[in-house]
């Protein structure tokens, strides 16, 4: 058994077997950012059991479909939600912040980026009542004012992220961050390692080739991004501009800004979740609200001349300075 700490709140591990637990623990050092072997006095927020025996584990008949992917079947009945893969479901109990993760063997041999993706996923809903919210977006920090990318996967946020942290931009992690309300605003956390990357990047810049193992579709490759830039990492900033990239067939990048009530719709179609758990959707959705109190936002179009050029973001990127100056000084 092991405990760990996400931005202060105690998740505790346990496992059915040693062989199991050696995995599990490799897993959670591999794949997030936490803080290992944590005490705790009394009982953790958040329980999470590790077992074998998936495949003669059954989802219950009364459970009722959910949601639905390619990869993944999300299932609900009174008690539990159950995130079921070919090889591995979880069971979650919100209400108690109890998690039971069943995996087969096919499970361990999977690329890192889809083991990644699915112990997240059970992770993100049971943090969820303990006032951290997911967010697909790349947290970066530019002369000490947090800017996070946000979009999908296929909005250009990583390519443009990797172009950024090249040239000296500090980073919190890839894809997710997560959001939490704090005395001082809302607070960007930085939660998943590693990064993805296609081959016109790594065409680019051919040192992040050699540290990139297999992702998901096999296109892209996965990097423990702080193996190649170790002195760039930040672990939470307050975030004072958001950035919408959307890769386009346009010669030339845009930036453009966006109102208000537009970005805190992108925000909530970015916001992994959100609609699950209706015990903290209000909560989740006052959270984006006052991130957009506290930032500027706009949209990035990429053009061509990123595709050819990715350093050239910096320089469509170099107005924004003064927009966090001033958002930090008001």
């Amino acid at each position: 058994m092991q405990t760990y700490s996400i931005s202060g709140v105690s998740v505790k591990v346990a496992c059915e077997d040693p062989a199991l637990a050696e995995k599990v623990r490799g897993a959670m050092n591999d794949f997030f950012y936490e803080r290992g072997d944590v005490p705790v006095a009394g009982r953790p927020d958040i329980s999470v059991e590790f077992k074998s025996d998936h495949s003669s584990f059954k989802v219950p008949d009364a459970a009722l479909e959910f949601a639905a992917s390619p990869c993944l079947n999300i299932f609900r009945d009174r008690d539990f939600y159950y995130l079921k893969r070919e090889d591995s479901v979880s069971q979650l109990d919100l209400s108690r912040s109890i998690g039971t993760v069943r995996t087969g063997a096919s499970f361990w041999g999977k690329t890192a980026k889809s083991r990644q993706e699915f112990l997240m996923l059970s992770l993100l809903w049971l943090l969820h009542r303990h006032g951290l919210y997911a967010l697909h977006a790349n947290g970066l920090v530019k002369d000490n004012s947090g800017i996070l990318l946000v979009g999908s996967s296929g909005s250009g946020k990583s390519t443009s992220s990797l172009s950024l942290i090249r040239q000296g931009w500090n980073y919190l992690s890839d894809d997710v961050v997560l959001l939490k309300e704090s005395p001082d605003g809302i607070e960007s956390i930085a939660f998943q390692k590693g990064i993805s990357f296609g081959p016109n990047l790594a065409g680019h810049y051919p040192e992040l080739d050699r540290y990139g193992k297999p992702s998901m579709n096999g296109q892209k490759k996965f990097l423990d991004i702080k193996s190649v830039y170790p002195d760039g990492f930040v672990y939470s900033s307050f975030p004072k501009v958001l950035i919408f990239p959307e890769v386009t067939q346009h010669k030339n990048s845009v930036l453009s800004p966006v109102a208000g009530a537009e970005a805190l719709i992108m925000l909530i179609k970015n916001s992994g979740g959100i609609m699950v758990d209706k015990k903290t959707t209000g909560k989740q959705i006052e959270v984006l609200k006052q991130l957009i109190s506290q930032v500027n936002s706009y949209r990035l179009f990429l053009g061509h001349d990123l595709h050819e050029r990715p350093d050239r973001i910096s320089g469509i990127l170099a107005g924004l300075e003064d927009d966090t100056r001033d958002k930090a000084v008001n």
